[in-house]
């Protein structure tokens, strides 16, 4: 992706200044589109510094320290803001973030926060409905959209003698995976995954001992596991405003994900394609809640029917979200128009067709099995490729940041999914 040209200062009637909580992709990307369109420098706020945003000349980095509780950092963020204020008196403090656990923070301090901040205002509760997994699969369910079958498994009285899971009433191959993300998000433990992918009854008796001994005492889910390789997962990245409208929303094929089990299934290459199915599906989802803000619902299409099943949703926008303001849906703009200019935009859906791709395209003929996709691939990359952390012109550092995590990929790569397969292990 070209570098760009510097951006004029925002026009006074937008003036207003962005602060991030995190240190991943997604908030570099924001912080990016932010820079493009009005021209402004982003704080963000974190316990220490990542590659992802290391040496940027677009950011004003705030550090809590690396050993910092939710508690010192929320008072650090407050610190910063109310210093800002006082500069600036008049220009609005945006506040995002990307994380389930900075969303939950934010969520849980919302009086407190918006004292100094604007940013879209979720109660715990809806927070709650979305991102559990389990309630959102009784929310699709009631909307009739389809979710895999899933045992909920409560580890809550697991400390008490005798006590043995639920009985799973779900056909192997199951996934298995935390019900709320943020609730284990900092818990640490050997054979710790993001998610299990297990084949029989026997694996999941397993780990029900690695996740007792670890001490997990959330919900836990086992879930039906959909067929297909990588390519049959499907992306929605969309902003909800004040009025409850999905004002900016793009849609995407995932390529390839990570296949490292403390990562697995994060998409690392995504081709962007507008399907309205989603979008539509996105917009009853979200507007069955009291939603505000950026959302990234995952969904996967079963290769034997064609069937969509929609997976989870993580209450932000997601480490892939550029991909939808490559795809010409705007977050920025959304953003933006709903909490400092105040107005109501029209709904923008991003139709573009853009290759995404965090690894090393060189690697994707490799693993995308299907020959049209494959040349559909290859016809994108003559385009252009979109990586969202290449942006900033004659930044050496950051460029040589960029190459050594396409070679760090491309080694876990060769270690966890050295040939690709119709399951994807």
């Amino acid at each position: 992706m070209p570098s760009v040209a510097p951006v004029p200062s925002p026009a006074p009637d937008v003036a207003f200044r962005p602060v991030f909580l995190g240190t991943d992709p997604g908030t570099y990307g924001l912080a990016r589109a932010l820079h493009e369109s009005y021209g402004v420098e982003t704080t963000l706020v974190s316990r220490g510094q990542t590659g992802a945003i290391a040496h940027s000349r677009i950011l004003r980095p705030v550090e809590a320290g690396h050993d910092t509780g939710r508690a010192q950092l929320l008072a650090t963020l407050l610190a910063e803001g109310r210093a800002a204020r006082e500069r600036e008196p008049d220009v609005p403090l945006l506040l995002g973030c990307n994380s389930d656990s900075h969303t939950d923070l934010i969520a849980q301090h919302a009086e407190e926060l918006g004292e100094v901040f604007a940013f879209p205002r979720m109660s715990p509760r809806t927070l709650e409905q979305v991102a559990d997994k389990q309630q959102f699969g009784q929310l699709c369910e009631r909307l009739g959209l389809p979710t895999p079958r899933t045992t909920v498994v409560r580890f809550g009285d697991a400390d008490r003698p005798g006590w043995t899971p639920e009985p799973v009433d779900v056909t192997y191959p199951v996934v298995a995976k935390p019900a709320n993300s943020a609730h284990f998000e900092n818990l640490k433990f050997p054979g710790a995954q993001k998610v299990w992918f297990l084949q029989t009854p026997q694996e999941w008796e397993d780990l029900v001992q690695v996740l007792v001994a670890g001490g997990v005492r959330q919900d836990f889910l086992v879930q039906e596991h959909i067929p297909g390789d990588d390519t049959h997962q499907l992306s929605i990245v969309g902003y909800v405003d004040r009025t409850g409208r999905l004002t900016a929303v793009a849609t995407a094929q995932v390529l390839l994900g990570e296949h490292d089990p403390t990562t697995v299934g994060n998409p690392i290459a995504m081709i962007t394609t507008p399907m309205p199915e989603l979008m539509d599906a996105a917009e009853r989802i979200l507007g069955a809640v009291d939603y505000w803000g950026f959302a990234n619902i995952d969904a996967k299409r079963d290769p034997r029917t064609g069937t969509i099943y929609y997976m989870e949703v993580n209450p932000r926008m997601g480490r892939n979200s550029f991909y939808a303001t490559a795809a010409g849906a705007d977050l920025a703009g959304a953003l933006v128009d709903d909490l400092v200019r105040g107005v109501d935009r029209e709904p923008v859906r991003g139709t573009d067709e853009v290759l995404y791709s965090i690894v090393s395209p060189a690697v994707l003929p490799y693993y995308v099995r299907d020959g049209a996709l494959r040349r559909r691939v290859l016809r994108a990359a003559r385009r252009g490729i979109v990586h969202p952390l290449l942006y900033e012109r004659g930044n050496w550092r950051r460029r040589a940041y960029v190459m050594a995590n396409r070679l760090n990929h491309a080694k876990k790569l060769a270690r966890f999914y050295p040939r690709p397969s119709a399951t994807g292990f």
